[in-house]
């Protein structure tokens, strides 16, 4: 029973590891791309890129990120239920949503914040 119970620990805590490193990665990437498009749109007209634009990159960044999670987390479901250990879903979707809402948050306050 106990090592059952460290088992499934122990697979969570692996799932939310790999989120962490997703999303440290995710969100450079992202700032690395605005940033770029925000760099070549400078030396054209109309200069710098549009607050909407900013809005539904922010936006899109983190829908798609959570896509990518919610698609690794059902992944990782399946590869665990292959060994029969019980993972439940609930937990890691709402920290998947919960890093969405975040994002979403922080590149807006990144692109339209001016930091």
């Amino acid at each position: 029973m106990y090592t059952k119970s460290l088992l499934l620990s122990f697979t969570y805590m692996i799932y939310f590891a790999v989120v962490i490193f997703v999303t440290y990665w995710m969100q450079w990437l992202t700032v690395l791309v605005v940033g770029s498009v925000r760099f070549t749109a400078a030396d054209s007209y109309p200069g710098d890129v549009s607050n909407s634009f900013l809005i539904v990159a922010s936006f899109f960044f983190s829908f798609a990120h959570f896509i990518v999670l919610t698609i690794f987390l059902l992944l990782y479901y399946v590869l665990l239920s292959f060994f029969k250990i019980k993972f439940h879903l609930k937990i890691p979707f709402i920290n998947n949503s919960v890093i969405m809402l975040g994002l979403t948050i922080f590149f807006i306050n990144k692109f339209l914040g001016g930091a």
